[in-house]
């Protein structure tokens, strides 16, 4: 079995791939932090005229696209409760691995998802959280594509990603990025990778 490695990259791993357009108007795309994720869905939603959505939207509100901000809305109007949360990016002081109620709400805004989408347009679902929260029996019937790129390569290419994004330019700052950045790692491309190599394997097995 093909397993997302430390070091050395490999190939795109697919799964169910000839469902897509033919059975499933759904298309997965997952893989670590860094690993080439959004770049590629952009590509796939070029190429089949597809809309991109992100269940992380949950939490980085401020990044749905208009298309999504009346699913965004309706589900929060189903449950008022967590709005104030979600605004709070979830009491971000822990990870998402670790918060059970983000848990259990990114999974129900999946489930909103699948079922207010249009059945006769085609969707590209992107993230991490589809490996790491994602209820796997939600997911596992859909074509997916999980980035092979490596922890190490990941890890390089959000630093220069997030350093971009930020605007950062002053030495300083940038080498205090970099400690953030490696700190973070150890979830996002070393735990992390145990965890996607897991659901590699739930998937081959299925």
């Amino acid at each position: 079995m093909v397993k997302v490695r430390l070091i050395k990259n490999v190939d795109d791993i697919t799964f169910n791939l000839e469902k897509f357009k033919k059975d499933s108007n759904i298309l997965l795309v997952t893989g670590l932090s860094g690993s080439g994720k959004s770049y590629l869905s952009k590509s796939l939603a070029k190429e089949y005229n597809a809309s991109i959505f992100q269940p992380e939207w949950l939490k980085h509100t401020k990044h749905i696209t208009p298309e999504f901000k009346p699913l965004l809305e309706s589900f929060f109007h189903i449950h008022p409760d967590i709005v104030d949360l979600a605004k709070a990016k979830w009491n971000n002081t822990k990870s998402e691995d670790k918060n059970e109620l983000f848990k259990k709400y990114i999974n129900l805004f999946f489930e909103h998802f699948l079922s207010n989408i249009d059945k006769d347009k085609l969707y590209i679902v992107e993230g991490l959280q589809i490996f790491s929260l994602i209820d796997f029996e939600l997911i596992k019937n859909y074509p997916i594509i999980i980035k092979g790129t490596s922890s190490t390569k990941s890890l390089k290419n959000r630093y220069k990603r997030d350093l971009a994004n930020k605007n950062i330019t002053k030495r300083s700052a940038k080498f205090k990025f970099l400690m953030r950045i490696l700190k973070e790692s150890r979830l996002y491309q070393f735990k992390h990778r145990k965890v996607l190599n897991r659901f590699i394997k739930n998937y081959a097995t299925k």
